[in-house]
């Protein structure tokens, strides 16, 4: 219902449903990057695989090559051969 609630007022105000539903966005750039916006941190790295937490899960990036760009509060950014991205919700 408050997920239902929050849809509708993100929609009246025209504000972004990533933002006011605390959902991450994800941008994928063909297999050589991924950006991703609203994050809580980084839960395992290594040169083949990343695991990103989310608000209600995590991302997984698995690749070769994998190396974090850039970290902030707000965006994660991977660059590497991307072979997959995968969110899991808890």
């Amino acid at each position: 219902m408050r997920r239902k609630l929050r849809m509708e007022l993100a929609e009246i105000l025209e504000l972004p449903m990533d933002i006011s539903l605390d959902l991450p966005r994800v941008v994928i750039v063909g297999d050589l990057g991924v950006l991703i916006s609203n994050h809580r941190g980084l839960i395992q790295y290594s040169r083949e695989r990343i695991v990103v937490g989310v608000g209600a899960g995590q991302i997984t990036v698995s690749g070769d090559n994998l190396e974090i760009e850039e970290v902030g509060q707000e965006q994660v950014v991977v660059k590497g051969l991307i072979k997959f991205v995968e969110m899991n919700t808890a």
